[in-house]
């Protein structure tokens, strides 16, 4: 069998948990970290690694993300011990009002200008040391050659199929025969490789100026939508620093998420991780930063919430959290994929990439690359996300970086606080962390957050007992997210980690 070999059927030891002395990443599938392993051992930077491996991710894991999708990766500098944000999130066409019907959501008006080659070429502008072009050969190689489909893309596919195979681009690539392509089976998508190999010769400007950005325009407006060329031309990436966050016991958080130092000073001082209490933990925090939210964006700035998430903060949500009553939440459905890399010279990339969509969008595709129907503007339904909301951090203790995390998904915050909460405060390894049940989001419409059934009868009854209601499912639930983590020793030791539920890999050397 020809094509980049399949992810493994089971979770394989050596890829949940790896060591390193001079460079590690962790991302959801094998195909991915090789390639940003490759690119450490190059003399890549860490984030010439963490897009070298989110490229490989375009075309294995198209369901989670796509090269007109979104990307938002966070950078931490040895050189000057601080970290940047920089993203891409898309841009809405100046004449979409965003008023969708039932028929809009499922066509050309659903098509914003990508955000994933903007903010790839900016971070690499920034702190890459490789060429630009040497970042996509993994890509180009798996679009070509082919990738052996497996079952988890295989379930997205099969879920997704309406949309999958609405119109002739995208049969051709997902129906070959006229058919669902099936697991085990090389997909190819040549049209895909070629738009890759322009990306990497001519630079994000074939995107957003060049044929791509036309066909593209042409496409979306074909199917009613309302994006223009200049809407292309004039998309731009967002970047700034995080300010550093002081969590209760002395660490110190570098994130674009600060909700996470407000959950993680709170298990800080309730000093349990039992499960009602992280779940309150969770409650509480999800609505103290939805107090000023409305329509599902974001209100202020990083920078701005330092006080809204201090340890003071959480001393006075703490009561809340150990005495008040049961607060459920809504959450909403993304694809999205989650990466964590470090280099042999300290520096630091977390973040993720995304579909922001459910997969396939609204089936259109445009030269092999999926275009996706962004939950900001038109996903069904659309839920508020809370101020403060993000993928991934990285801790820092007496200045030291000494864990960083990522995880897609709707639970992404409940992930991403678990493990690091395990890992910090309860001294487990991450290896350690990821094979523990968890909990998560809820589905909409229900208010019953997940809870994976393996962490015990008994548990999950006196967290019922007490007023929580719960959602059980079974093990190793891909929507509880992946995480894909990093944790570094005094004396510079990487040990990283993947997230079993996506079958992951982890690398180092």
């Amino acid at each position: 069998m020809s094509g980049i070999p399949a992810r493994p059927a089971l979770p394989d030891p050596e890829h949940i948990s790896a060591t390193g002395r001079h460079g590690m990443i962790s991302t959801s599938h094998p195909a991915a970290t090789r390639a940003g392993l490759a690119a450490l051992r190059r003399g890549g930077s860490a984030v010439d690694a963490y897009l070298a491996a989110a490229a490989v991710q375009t075309v294995v894991e198209p369901t989670m993300t796509t090269l007109a999708g979104t990307m938002f990766i966070s950078v931490f500098d040895p050189a000057d011990g601080r970290s940047r944000f920089l993203g891409h999130l898309g841009t809405i066409p100046a004449a979409e009002d965003g008023d969708l019907d039932e028929a809009a959501r499922l066509s050309g008006r659903t098509v914003v200008a990508p955000g994933w080659p903007g903010a790839a070429h900016a971070a690499w502008s920034r702190w890459g040391r490789l060429p630009w072009a040497d970042l996509f050969g993994d890509a180009q190689v798996a679009a070509r050659e082919g990738f052996v489909a497996d079952e988890l893309l295989w379930g997205w596919a099969f879920e997704f199929r309406r949309a999958a195979g609405r119109f002739e681009a995208g049969r051709d690539i997902w129906f070959p025969g006229g058919r669902l392509f099936r697991m085990g089976e090389v997909l190819r998508q040549p049209a895909l490789a070629r738009t890759i190999e322009q990306l990497a010769e001519q630079g994000p400007g074939y995107i957003y100026e060049g044929e791509f950005a036309r066909r593209y325009v042409e496409t979306a407006r074909g199917a009613g939508g309302r994006i223009t060329l200049d809407d292309m031309a004039a998309s731009a990436v967002t970047e700034g620093d995080l300010t550093p966050l002081p969590v209760a016991g002395g660490l110190e958080l570098h994130t674009s998420g600060p909700l996470y130092a407000l959950l993680l000073s709170l298990s800080e001082l309730a000093g349990t991780d039992d499960l009602y209490t992280r779940m309150r933990i969770v409650e509480e925090a999800w609505h103290h930063g939805l107090a000023d939210v409305s329509a599902g964006y974001r209100v202020r700035e990083p920078a701005d919430m330092a006080g809204a998430v201090s340890p003071e903060t959480a001393e006075r949500l703490l009561p809340r959290v150990l005495k008040g009553e049961p607060r459920p939440f809504e959450a909403m459905n993304l694809g999205t994929n989650a990466i964590v890399a470090v280099d042999g010279r300290g520096m630091i990339a977390h973040g993720t990439h995304s579909a922001t969509s459910t997969p396939f969008g609204a089936g259109l595709t445009v030269d092999g690359v999926i275009v996706p129907r962004p939950m900001f503007l038109c996903a069904d339904p659309v839920v508020p996300i809370p101020d403060g909301w993000s993928t991934s951090l990285l801790a820092l203790r007496d200045g030291r970086p000494v864990y960083a995390a990522a995880s897609p998904s709707i639970s992404a915050l409940q992930n991403v606080f678990q493990n690091s909460a395990n890992v910090l405060q309860h001294g487990m390894s991450p290896g350690e962390s990821v094979l523990r049940p968890m909990f998560g989001a809820s589905l909409y419409p229900s208010r019953r957050p997940m809870v994976e059934a393996t962490i015990g009868e008994d548990v999950i009854a006196e967290v019922e007992r007490r007023g929580i209601g719960v959602t059980r499912v079974s093990p190793w639930e891909v929507e509880m997210g992946s995480c894909q983590a990093v944790a570094i020793d005094e004396d510079g030791t990487l040990h990283g980690v993947a997230d079993p539920r996506r079958l992951g890999s982890a690398a180092g050397h």
